[in-house]
């Protein structure tokens, strides 16, 4: 049977409406969207980005620990005084300033980027940060992106704003993950939690929120220290491997730090 012909009026009549509930669930996105994922899927992705996070964490430990290593070996070999002649009669008494300074122990000084609170809290509840809209400045978000971060305090959006750009393509459920798993007080008093959640114990979902904070600070901070430890550690390497690279001091070192000098020398090829 061939289908019934629309009439022209009939047929702009059926665009239009279909246009109108095209716009209506747009609009209806930027007000709330819906998680749309069952709780078994939730979990899966909130485990796979613990993973990730403690993965990324635990790399830049072990970067310190290197850089750890290379200081405590400078620091020891610096305390002998008749090395440090040696170090100055071959031309490498000055070493990088990083590693002076940790062989000091004196902290760097530090810059943060973060806003204040006073910046922060100027911002009305439910207004996208200006601080956010300039990180995600040369990003390519999903359709309802600005609307999740709607749901979350000025603070809130600022970590996850940063919390997306440090995972890489932004994903529009992992950002859900995270406003799901936002601690309430962070929350604008609009928000409910989303279906997908009901599910789990209360006890569970607040072990959950307490765990993935403190996981996004530990990974945030390692994050902000990844590339300044990362550069410190070249520089101290390269001077390491100019003293254990000298004849005379390698002799020396052999002679006066037996105990020592076979660590000295796994530091050099320490990848």
């Amino acid at each position: 049977m061939r289908p019934k012909r629309l009439s022209r009026e009939a047929a702009c009549q059926v665009l239009l409406n279909n246009d109108r509930r095209h716009a209506g669930a747009l609009a209806s996105d930027q007000l709330r969207p819906k998680m749309r994922r069952s709780t078994p899927e939730f979990l899966r992705i909130y485990d796979a980005e613990c993973r990730r996070k403690r993965v990324f964490i635990e790399g830049v430990k072990e970067l310190e620990q290197r850089l750890d290593r290379i200081a405590m070996a400078v620091r020891l070999i610096a305390g002998d005084g008749q090395f440090r002649e040696r170090l100055a009669s071959e031309s490498l008494a000055t070493m990088p300033s990083s590693l002076a300074r940790r062989i000091s122990d004196s902290p760097p000084a530090q810059s943060s980027s973060e806003p204040t609170s006073g910046e922060v809290n100027s911002i009305s509840a439910g207004e996208i940060c200006p601080e956010v809209l300039d990180l995600l400045r040369d990003c390519t978000g999903p359709g309802g992106l600005f609307a999740l971060l709607r749901t979350v305090l000025p603070v809130r959006q600022i970590e996850i704003a940063r919390l997306m750009i440090a995972r890489g393509p932004i994903s529009l459920n992992y950002v859900k993950m995270l406003v799901a798993l936002t601690q309430r007080s962070l929350l604008v008093e609009e928000f409910r939690p989303q279906p997908e959640l009901a599910s789990l114990p209360e006890d569970r979902r607040a072990e959950m929120e307490c765990d993935l904070a403190n996981l996004s600070r530990a990974f945030l901070n390692a994050l902000d220290r990844r590339g300044p430890v990362s550069l410190e550690l070249v520089f101290a390497r390269r001077y390491f491997d100019r003293l254990m690279d000298n004849s005379k001091l390698v002799r020396y070192l052999a002679r006066n730090f037996p105990g020592r000098f076979e660590e000295f020398h796994n530091l050099t090829v320490l990848k």
